[in-house]
Parts: structure tokens; sequence; C-alpha cells
């Protein structure tokens, strides 16, 4: 069985008007997740950076932002080759729902990128206050500042297994993978698993008479640390199919820790054809939960499934509009619609 296209999911009006925003490859991860360490100098912010993005970035632009109090806030990241534009949009925009008074950029590239930084901090300056331009090149980081001593001309050795913060960033229980790749591994399938879910699916060719009833009764079993069994994962999987069971699973997720566990479960565990659905609520989830590097990685995994779908397009306007998730009531209240609350 192959799930719909599209539906009356929360928000189909918004999703329909942003259309080709979601693309993986040029997607901006922003994270509204302070880091609990203080950032003392260059190197300090460098080593901060991982575990704020939740991995170790490589041919990237990372722009960082702060409070008045100097409080990191958030933190951005684009793919090095996205224009210009689009890094100073994305940057100008998440400084502005941050309320942020200062910025540092950080580039993950070759030497050669050193102008085309500068002129991004002077035209970021524009709209933030940019305190400093850092240049990553393999295993040195170099200052672009006009005139700035904080390191040789040469660069400094950036060596994060010396610095304080890596300690301190695990001991509040952060994590930093080798890369933004390895999110995937999330969401691989579990070929055994597969198969005995597509052995019960096949032996429930219809709709269940009542989707929402069992996306609540699969919800009840996880919240109090149960798995589905094989007929329960089925169940479920045909529950999503139907736009009233669908709605009512993302209504009813947010940032729990057991609904991330259900959900890549269900991901691993369903056939290909009927992945998309929870490949999106894991997308969901995690960006509820300040995860966006897991969240772009779900949103490819139920883009790949069923290209083009309504939940997958809603989600990736939500997650490269720069809202920060503390501050969108879900479920919505009642008479609102997401598309009323994005720029």
């Amino acid at each position: 069985m192959a799930c719909p296209r599209r539906g009356n999911t929360p928000g189909a009006r918004a999703a329909a008007r942003g259309r080709g925003i979601c693309h993986p490859a040029r997607s901006v991860i922003v994270v509204f997740d302070p880091a609990p360490s203080v950032v003392r100098g260059p190197a300090d912010l460098l080593a901060t950076i991982p575990y704020v993005l939740g991995y170790h970035p490589r041919e990237s632009v990372v722009v960082l932002f702060f409070t008045r109090d100097g409080r990191l806030t958030c933190g951005l990241s684009v793919d090095r080759q996205t224009p210009d534009d689009i890094i100073i949009a994305e940057s100008s925009t998440a400084a502005s729902r941050a309320d942020a008074s200062s910025a540092f950029i950080v580039g993950y590239g070759p030497l050669s990128d050193r102008e085309r930084l500068t002129r991004l901090a002077d035209m970021l300056h524009r709209a933030v206050a940019v305190q400093a331009c850092l240049l990553v090149d393999d295993s040195r980081y170099f200052c672009l500042n006009d005139r700035c001593p904080c390191t040789p001309e040469h660069g400094a050795v950036l060596d994060h297994a010396g610095n304080v913060i890596a300690a301190e960033m695990t001991l509040h229980g952060r994590v930093a993978l080798p890369s933004r790749e390895d999110f995937g591994t999330f969401v691989k399938p579990d070929p055994n698993a597969q198969a005995r879910t597509a052995a019960a699916l096949n032996r429930m060719p219809d709709l269940p008479a009542e989707p929402v009833a069992v996306v609540h009764t699969s919800l009840n079993i996880a919240s109090t640390g149960g798995q589905l069994s094989d007929e329960q994962a089925a169940r479920l999987a045909l529950a999503l199919q139907d736009n009233d069971g669908r709605s009512a699973a993302w209504l009813a997720t947010t940032g729990e820790t057991w609904q991330h566990e259900l959900w890549l479960d269900l991901v691993r565990r369903v056939p290909e054809h009927c992945v998309a659905a929870p490949a999106n609520l894991v997308a969901w989830n995690a960006w509820r939960r300040s995860e966006p590097a897991l969240a772009w990685a779900a949103l490819s995994k139920a883009e790949q499934a069923l290209p083009d779908n309504t939940m997958s397009h809603l989600i990736g306007v939500v997650l490269t509009a720069g809202i920060n998730p503390e501050t969108l009531p879900w479920p919505l209240p009642d008479g609102a619609g997401l598309e009323d609350l994005l720029p």
C-alpha cells in the first residue's frame, strides 16, 4: 500500500505555498538550544560548535548568535556552496528571531575562502554586529579580522581533545557525531523487522476502521515504555496512511523522548512504501527537541519514499523559517493554522 501524496494534514495551505523549499542538500540547520558552557575565546567557540550542531561540520558556513549578556542563543549552518544572498537572508532572520546582539562567522573549507568569508561578515554586519570571522582549514584555524593578533599568520592548531568544552558538553548530555551524514544511520531500515511487518501487513489488506483510535492506542503503549508488536506496528503503519490518522499522530507529536523512540522504531520496521509518514513524524519530533540535523535526515528519508508529499514540505518550511520550537504552541489553538505563524 502506498501512502497518499496529499491530504488534510495541519497547514496544508502553508505547505502548498512553500513548495520547493524542502531540499536537504541545501538545508539550513538552525539550533535554538544554547550551549551550557562559557565561551572564552576562538578555541572555545570552535570546540563548542560541534556540540551545538550535533556533528562536526565540514564544507560549511556556520553563524553563531549571542545575546547582550554574552549567551550563545542559537547557531545556524549552511552548506558551503549555498549562495551568499541566501546565507545572509537566513542569518539575518535567525538573528532577529533570537534577538541577538552579536554574531560570529566560521567557515569550514579551504584558505581560498578567506575573501568570501570576510565579505559575508561585512554583509551580515548590516543586520547584526559581527564580532569575529574565523576560517577552519583541516586542523588549523585562522582569524580573518583585520589586524587581529589572536592567531598567527599560519593559523593556530585546532585541538578539540585538549579543550575542556568537550568534557563539559559531554557531562551535559551533548554529543557530536563525526559528520552530518551520520544522522542517516538513525533512519536506516532493519530488513528483518521490515519483513516481519510486511508479513503482518499482508494479513491486513484494508485500512483500519478507526485509524485515530489505532494511533492513540499506539501512543499509549509507547508512552508507558512498551514496544509495538509486529501486528501493532503494521496496524499503525496502515492508520498513518489515512488523513485523519496521520493528522492525529502529528498533532500528538511534541518533543517527548518516548515519541522519538516510537517513530524511529517504526521508520526502521515498516516497508519503504509506508515509511514517509513515520519519517516525517521523526523529523517533527526532532525539530521540537532542537535536533535539526536529525530532522533533515528524517525529512530526506520521507521525501525519497514519497516525493512532493504535503507533510514533508510543511515541515521543511518550518525548519528553514528559523522558528524557535519553544515559541510554537502545539497542538495549535483552535482556529489557528501553521500558515498564520510562518514568515
